[in-house]
């Protein structure tokens, strides 16, 4: 979702929202640490009486130090000794909270008020005005807007704050603005792979991540049937359009981009950045919606002209017979009906096809159709999140 400060927000809430964010984010010294630097506080941090010293023996007292210490981490300036005369106006939260946006980025505070005080939420943020039409500085608000209320349903925060980095930078950086267009698209792809089991092996270059994301979803334009001729062409030019944009946007960000801040690097054509970042949005938007619909997680009608592959996924090789009809639905059960999905339980041991045997450790969902399952495979491969109904996993006997 796309959020901004509500400008009658009243500051005591501010502070407050920022307080029980600390309080719960705050775990060790080192984030304290890490904080004070990014606010200039390190001093104000190092030299509170009790700050660090109840958080390192978990005094009682701990909340009510960060409650206190706020005000500083938000740089607010000290209250006049006299009260001046005409009353000034007044100030707005960046005016009275000079270090409130990199406090809010640090705590990802948005994210964190939906999930742990949406009342509280409701009181601070409201949704964002939409872009100007026509305004050629950013690109279109509904879609940046779109992208950042699938981060939220999917849970990935880092797909939200490159969204925020991309609206923050497409002006005075577009380099940088580029780049997090390009780790978007990464964070999207593996997002989606690692959601169905099929997590990302390694460092893989674009290319070949799209080109594994395309395929997982049915999107391999060879692949690609129906009943009009005309709209499967079409269709087949649009998504390979999607690829080309994809794997266009790296190419640009390697020879002139960056992920990393203010880039410093060969400077990108405003205008060329402003096209890279407008076409990235929406072709990102639409891998996650095709996503969401195979996987229910929305409830919306998938698109057609999408053929879903089983597990394992289908090879760009194959070759769909004549008459298939192609939808981003599962497969069709067979006439003694779908196969049962499996009852899993945390502590189960399990047997993937390709991960091979491991144990549960955590299961998402009530209802078996939507469950992702966390194994734990061992040192060689790791934990892998799986969602249950696109993956072939077995309980072993005696343990579901």
């Amino acid at each position: 979702m796309s959020v901004e400060w509500r400008a009658d927000a009243a500051k005591n809430l501010v502070k407050l929202a920022v307080g029980k964010a600390l309080q719960a984010q705050m775990v060790d010294e080192g984030k304290w640490l890490e904080l004070g630097m990014l606010t200039g506080t390190t001093e104000v941090i190092n030299n509170h009486p009790r700050l660090l010293r109840s958080l390192r023996f978990g005094d009682p007292d701990y909340d009510g130090c960060v409650l206190g210490i706020v005000p500083a981490i938000l740089g607010e300036p000290p209250a006049p000794p006299v009260p001046r005369w005409p009353t000034p106006p007044e100030p707005s939260l960046r005016e009275a909270f000079p270090n409130l946006q990199t406090v809010s980025d640090f705590l990802d505070l948005p994210t964190w008020l939906v999930q742990e005080n949406p009342q509280l939420f409701d009181r601070v943020f409201c949704e964002a005005a939409e872009i100007v039409q026509g305004d050629a500085t950013m690109p279109d608000g509904t879609v940046l807007s779109a992208a950042e209320a699938m981060a939220a349903r999917l849970e990935v925060g880092e797909m939200r704050r490159q969204v925020e980095r991309i609206r923050r930078d497409f002006t005075d950086d577009p380099e940088a603005a580029v780049g997090q267009a390009k780790e978007l698209i990464e964070s999207v792809c593996k997002t989606i792979l690692g959601l169905t089991g099929e997590a990302a092996q390694g460092h893989e270059n674009l290319p070949k991540l799209v080109s594994r994301t395309l395929a997982h979803l049915g999107l391999d334009p060879a692949l690609l049937v129906g009943d009009d001729p005309v709209e499967v062409r079409a269709a087949q030019r649009m998504l390979g359009g999607v690829s080309s944009v994809l794997n266009g946007a790296g190419e640009l960000r390697n020879a002139r981009g960056t992920g990393h801040g203010r880039s410093g690097t060969p400077v990108v054509d405003a205008a060329l950045a402003r096209l890279t970042v407008g076409v990235v949005l929406p072709s990102v938007v639409y891998l996650i919606e095709v996503f969401e619909s195979q996987t229910e997680q929305v409830g919306t009608e998938a698109p057609d002209l999408v053929k879903v592959p089983s597990s394992p996924p289908v090879e760009a090789s194959s070759t769909p017979s004549a008459g298939e009809t192609a939808r981003a639905v599962p497969a069709a059960p067979t006439a003694s009906g779908p196969e049962p999905l499996p009852e899993v339980a945390v502590g189960d041991l399990v047997v993937h096809g390709t991960f091979g045997e491991g144990q549960v450790v955590a299961v998402e969902g009530a209802e078996p159709a939507k469950q992702i399952v966390t194994v734990e495979f061992g040192d060689d491969v790791g934990q892998k999140r799986l969602l249950l109904r696109y993956t072939e996993l077995r309980v072993r006997p005696g343990t579901g």
